[in-house]
């Protein structure tokens, strides 16, 4: 798409200039913040799993104009990441981190599955040359894209730089943002619902790190037409979205990297019976004007609710696989499965309501999807309708015995995902709850803050818990002390292919009960004690 690549190499080049130039037709200077900060965590057993140094910067500049636009700025925000993990712990992550088998991370050693499928081979596109062919372009990073993984051919180190503007349309205003962004739809914490429009990269802390710092940003433009208040509703407006980026899946990391959602990336870099490789390609949708992305959204406030009706097509950003053998038993000699991305119409809604006699926000958010694909036994996938939903509330208390007039947060949200056209042989549940619990508290004027995070995977039998204590004594320094503790990964499920290394109807832990047990499940041997210390500018 010639017209959109030029359109991105614009908008970068006219984003340095102003960032650096004072005569760029600008009406203040560049106002600058950002952040330096090093992560440094230790896994039970693994030793040093991150250490992690993160610098940020953002910017805004106030842009002149004479025309009908005003409010005109340019934003952006700059990000460097080093993770020094892959260096100081190098036996345990990155290219020479081996296994005896597949899931030695996550289970024991899991009998027939072991004698069939291979261990995973670790950062592949260094190890093992078919592999990274088949890989191309997804979950084939190399030492330094996991060292350093906003320094790539994405350019993700511009994590975001975009134009705003805004002018009146009538009695209404339209605000439009073009560039890099991201675009939040919901307020769900650890899992999504609405929240869909840009990818996630999973492989810097799994589901833990905030979105805000996992999404990947994409180039897009957003358009809102403010309309205010009318004779029904206090306020109203209307969000177009539209995503003329390349698609990005989600990055579940690479085998070898210190985060790998459900170990997907070690089964993508596998063998079955030594020699097939589980994965033959990635069939990434083609960039087009055909294959971009976009949705609405209407939102209003009426009284004390706040909703949102929102449609989203899109594509489904985890990889569903496509058995390519003959016939169910038989695989294709140069790889079991294709890796696709398939299209996604997504039609939800949200709702917050203030409830006076709970004194508490009451959330809730659903979607309705169809054409997304999940794992199955006999063929790999299946194309299944999808409704997910979530139910929160917020809450402020004041409890004096704890030693503190500050009010405690606490929230309480249940995640709903009911598949609607599920088969016996699908290692995803047909209905499935995970129940989050936070309970933070303030002291010290705020500057002392204890957090409880509990969450609990219902089918998966699997949770983790993270107490946290954070202190900031100045303006500048915030110093974060964490444990965070999983339990689970106990989830089997039947293998047809078992029967090939004598144990038919005998449930195995792969290939397929890694999505039994979930994120959280297959996450059981990453108990982790965590130092985060941060300088803020």
């Amino acid at each position: 798409m010639p017209g959109i690549m030029l359109a991105k190499r614009s908008l970068i080049a006219l984003a340095v200039a102003a960032a650096v130039s004072p005569s760029l037709v600008v009406a203040n200077e560049t106002s600058w913040s950002g952040f330096g900060e090093n992560a440094t965590y230790y896994r039970d057993e693994v030793g040093l799993s991150k250490f992690r140094n993160t610098v940020q910067a953002e910017f805004i500049r106030p842009v002149d104009t004479s025309g009908s636009w005003y409010n005109v700025t340019l934003n952006g925000v700059l990000r460097a990441t080093y993770d020094g993990v892959y260096d100081l712990n190098s036996d345990e992550f990155g290219k020479d981190a081996e296994q005896d088998y597949l899931g030695e991370n996550w289970h024991p050693d899991g009998g027939a599955s072991s004698l069939l499928l291979s261990a995973g081979v670790p950062l592949p596109c260094e190890n093992d040359e078919q592999l990274c062919d088949n890989l191309h372009g997804y979950m084939d990073d190399d030492s330094q894209d996991v060292r350093t993984p906003d320094f790539n051919d994405e350019l993700d180190f511009i994590r975001e730089l975009y134009i705003d503007a805004t002018r009146d349309v009538g009695e209404d205003q339209l605000t439009v943002r073009l560039g890099k962004q991201q675009v939040i739809w919901g307020r769900t914490d650890l899992f999504r619902v609405l929240d869909t429009i840009n990818p996630v990269d999973y492989s810097r802390h799994n589901i833990y790190d905030e979105l805000e710092d996992i999404r990947i940003p994409q180039w897009m433009l957003k358009a809102d037409l403010l309309m205010g208040a009318n004779s029904v509703f206090d306020d109203m407006n209307f969000q177009l979205i539209w995503n003329f980026d390349k698609f990005r899946p989600n990055n579940l990391g690479t085998c070898g990297q210190a985060y790998a959602i459900l170990d997907a990336g070690c089964f993508f870099s596998s063998y079955l019976a030594g020699t097939i490789p589980i994965i033959h390609d990635v069939k990434l949708p083609d960039r087009s004007l055909e294959n971009t992305q976009g949705g609405l959204k209407w939102e209003g406030v009426y009284g004390d609710a706040t909703f949102s009706v929102n449609a989203l097509r899109y594509f489904q950003q985890l990889p569903s696989i496509h058995w390519r053998g003959p016939d169910p038993g038989t695989p294709a000699a140069d790889g079991v499965f294709d890796i696709y991305f398939p299209r996604v119409s997504l039609l939800g809604g949200s709702l917050d309501y203030y409830d006076m006699n709970t004194d508490a926000t009451w959330r809730v958010e659903a979607a309705y999807t169809q054409g997304e694909e999940l794992a199955r036994d006999l063929d790999g996938h299946k194309e299944t309708d999808i409704a997910r939903y979530v139910i929160g509330m917020d809450k402020n208390i004041i409890i004096p015995a704890l030693g503190t007039r500050s009010a405690f947060l606490l929230s309480m949200q249940v995640f709903g995902q009911h598949v609607l056209d599920h088969e016996d042989d699908m290692p995803d549940a047909e209905k499935n709850w995970t129940g989050t619990l936070l309970f933070k508290g303030f002291y010290m004027n705020n500057r002392l803050s204890p957090q409880l995070l509990v969450a609990h995977d219902v089918k998966a039998e699997a949770t983790a818990i993270a107490p946290s204590i954070s202190y900031q004594p100045d303006n500048h320094w915030l110093v974060n002390l964490a444990l965070n503790i999983k339990e689970g990964g106990k989830q089997k499920f039947d293998w047809s292919a078992s029967a090939l290394a004598g144990e038919p109807d005998v449930p195995q832990w792969e290939p397929l009960a890694r999505f039994s047990n979930g994120p959280i499940g297959v996450a059981n041997q990453e108990d982790e004690l965590q130092l985060t210390v941060r300088y803020g500018f």
